[in-house]
């Protein structure tokens, strides 16, 4: 039987059909790989800030924010935390503010059902011990964790406001980190009505097919400035308009604003390593 691979030379015309085929559609998976473009409406326009960082671990869970805004801020609130506090560590490396995250997700099952999981795949890892040891290490002093979801006003212990939760501190030029899976829509209405006492912004917002007209009246009714935009790329982009499906948006107060809004940033990664960066448009 003879066999050949794509690119020799044979005779066979059915072998040059199927190459030629093969060919082709390694093209197209190629060209959508590498143009996987997203559209934002024209309210999403923004202005970059000159002094961007990027803090948080690489990929999934770092951000671009304002120097300044760390500098400036008093606080740092973060609002979502599961097993990843890079963001937060890597703020206090620049201002050694305190520090109070949210999320009851993060208790005692949690870690019992981390070691047991990670055990199992890697008995000689010790992921997760380290990741135990690395989180009591961090949450402790003024880096405190309390475990409470915020967004919902409700009998249950497990649950807060936001404006409780700001009611709670004293200090103002407040930092807030929000990814919350979805329930950030509940406390928009917080933010603006806080606003003043806010320094700094970044937000993960899903669903935003969904939910585009909350965006769009939060974005024209919260004060500090947009500086940042990114598309999400565990989560698709709408077939219909180009709308990605998930975005993380930095607003500034001190931040000195630049004419550049190119995206993506040179310092933005994709939250999925395994995945091309989604470049955003946003309409004119």
């Amino acid at each position: 039987m003879r066999t050949c691979k794509i690119g020799i030379r044979t005779n066979d015309p059915r072998i040059k059909s199927s190459n030629l085929f093969l060919l082709k559609l390694k093209k197209l998976l190629l060209s959508i790989k590498t143009n996987m473009k997203a559209s934002l409406p024209s309210f999403f326009a923004f202005k970059s800030a000159v002094d961007l960082v990027r803090i948080g671990r690489d990929y999934d869970g770092g951000y671009l924010v304002s120097q300044t805004d760390i500098e400036k801020s008093e606080v740092l609130i973060g609002l979502g935390l599961y097993d990843d506090w890079s963001f937060e560590s890597d703020f206090v490396a620049i201002n050694d503010v305190d520090v109070y995250a949210y999320d009851a997700s993060l208790d005692f099952n949690f870690w019992i059902k981390r070691v047991i999981i990670e055990s199992i795949k890697n008995p000689f890892g010790f992921y997760a011990i380290k990741k135990f040891l690395s989180y009591k290490k961090f949450f402790k002093g003024k880096h405190k964790h309390i475990k409470k979801f915020v967004g919902l006003n409700s009998y249950c212990q497990n649950y807060l406001t936001l404006t409780s939760v700001l009611r709670m501190i004293k200090k103002d030029n407040i930092f807030l980190k929000i990814d919350v899976e979805g329930a950030e829509y509940r406390f928009l209405d917080d933010l603006i009505s806080n606003q003043n006492r806010i320094s700094g912004l970044v937000i993960e917002l899903h669903d935003c097919d969904i939910h585009l007209k909350k965006i769009k009246e939060f974005i024209r009714s919260f004060d500090l400035n947009l500086i940042h935009i990114h598309a999400n790329n565990h989560a698709p982009i709408k077939l219909e308009d180009r709308l990605p499906v998930v975005i993380e948006l930095t607003f500034s107060k001190f931040s000195e604003l630049s004419n550049s809004n190119n995206l993506p940033n040179i310092l933005d990664m994709p939250c999925n390593k395994n995945e091309v960066e989604i470049q955003l448009i946003v309409s004119n």
